[in-house]
């Protein structure tokens, strides 16, 4: 299969269907970059690290699993970050871009490996991998021109050393262990507000895109914690049951997301109407930071569903049942963050749902898990019902409101939180 653009339903601008049977997007008419396969295929194995998170929480579902599956995820979620800029700037065309990226790769899959185990003795691993794959990603930005090559030779040194700190937390003991990985996070977060993100290029179609494709990528991973949490169970009508109850709540979550395009549309307008400064701040503020308590959430929810699927008429324990309704709760939280920075949506409907959401912690502790992910899965309809609703209110009582200087590939309803902002 060649590496062509990768057309997606739901995540792409609107498209046309040219003579011949096939869709291409006015925008991608235009010279607009789009995902490659190359590059879901690295999303892939990035999230290979995902399903290791889930893992290692669902087997110490304390605080101490909860801080090192945060500092584990930072890590990770900012590389990945890091490369989906990369490819935004740099296209997987070439052959040696395209070595270069599966190295990035298989590095992502040397740290997976090591992941549940990166504070029990592979941390040295977990901090090689680390370094080979901040080497890589400032090897192929080299090759992005020389004004990319200046910027990263800024924020490479941050990556660094941060690669240096987890290499020697994998060499000593004790409660330094913690204090170097915490470090390391610190340097990460530190490098974009030292070093600013406006001296790179952003295309808003790709951007868009590639994080939608994360996304249904991610949910598919909690989809198919379900299938691991039978551990090959006879499917009977209970497990059946209790399964179909809880692949609602990822369906709900990826509706919420998505909202059949709209909203990807809605995101994408909103930073191409940016100037290159202000569209990387803003790319930065939505993708990354509103991303983090969604993809926490993510793993939460497959680390509770492992749990929860095994007895699933059996109250569950605390932590189970906390990570169940709190991965709900975060997900929505970022949802609703996500809508208020880009000004895509309303916000009130998911915080509600999110609030509420920690009430079905004693449901799923004192009754069962069914009883539990019922009403998780009520709240995330609710949550739905009423943003479409709002979304027809708006359409009926403004339909006037309308996108004056859109592209003319990109039409679409604009709320009235935009029109304010």
């Amino acid at each position: 299969m060649s590496d062509a653009p990768l057309r997606t339903e739901g995540v792409c601008p609107d498209t046309r269907t040219r003579p011949g049977g096939s869709a291409h997007s006015t925008s991608a008419a235009q010279g607009e970059t789009r995902v490659t396969t190359l590059e879901l295929f690295f999303d892939l194995a990035f999230v290979f690290n995902f399903t290791q998170l889930a893992r290692l929480l669902s087997r110490d579902m304390t605080p101490r699993g909860i801080v090192q599956v945060l500092l584990i995820f930072w890590l990770l979620w900012w590389m990945y970050g890091g490369y989906a800029w990369l490819t935004n700037h740099l296209p997987p065309h070439r052959k040696r871009h395209r070595l270069l990226l599966l190295l990035g790769m298989a590095s992502f899959l040397v740290l997976g490996l090591a992941t549940p185990n990166a504070f029990q003795g592979d941390g040295v691993a977990f901090g090689v991998g680390y370094l080979l794959i901040v080497t890589v990603h400032s090897a192929l930005f080299a090759f992005g021109g020389h004004r990319a090559a200046r910027n990263m030779l800024r924020i490479a040194p941050f990556h660094l050393v941060a690669a240096g700190l987890i290499i020697v937390a994998g060499i000593v003991d004790g409660p330094v262990v913690y204090a170097l990985w915490a470090g390391a996070v610190v340097l990460e977060i530190v490098a974009p507000m030292v070093t600013g993100v406006s001296g790179f290029e952003l295309r808003p179609g790709h951007f868009v895109e590639r994080h939608g494709l994360l996304m249904i990528i991610a949910l598919g991973d909690a989809f198919l914690a379900l299938g691991i949490g039978t551990d090959g169970e006879r499917a009977g009508l209970s497990v059946v049951t209790t399964a179909v109850l809880i692949f609602v709540i990822p369906a709900c979550l990826w509706w919420v997301y998505f909202d059949e395009s709209e909203k990807a549309r809605r995101a994408e307008l909103a930073l191409e109407r940016k100037d290159a400064h202000e569209r990387s701040r803003l790319a930065l503020s939505a993708f990354f930071y509103a991303h983090v308590p969604m993809l926490l959430g993510l793993i939460l929810i497959a680390a509770a569903v492992k749990k929860t699927i095994v007895h699933p008429f059996e109250p569950l324990a605390v932590a189970p049942a906390a990570a169940l309704a709190g991965g709900v709760s975060l997900y929505l939280v970022g949802i609703a963050w996500f809508h208020g920075i880009l000004k895509i949506g309303p916000q009130r409907f998911h915080f509600a749902a999110s609030l509420l959401g920690i009430a079905a912690i004693p449901v799923g502790h004192l009754a069962s898990s069914v009883a539990e992910v019922v009403l998780l899965g009520l709240l995330i309809v609710s949550a739905l019902f009423s943003e479409h609703r709002w979304s027809r209110q708006i359409d009926r009582l403004a339909p006037h409101l309308r996108s004056t200087d859109a592209p003319t590939h990109t039409r679409i309803t604009t709320p009235p939180e935009v029109t304010r902002s």
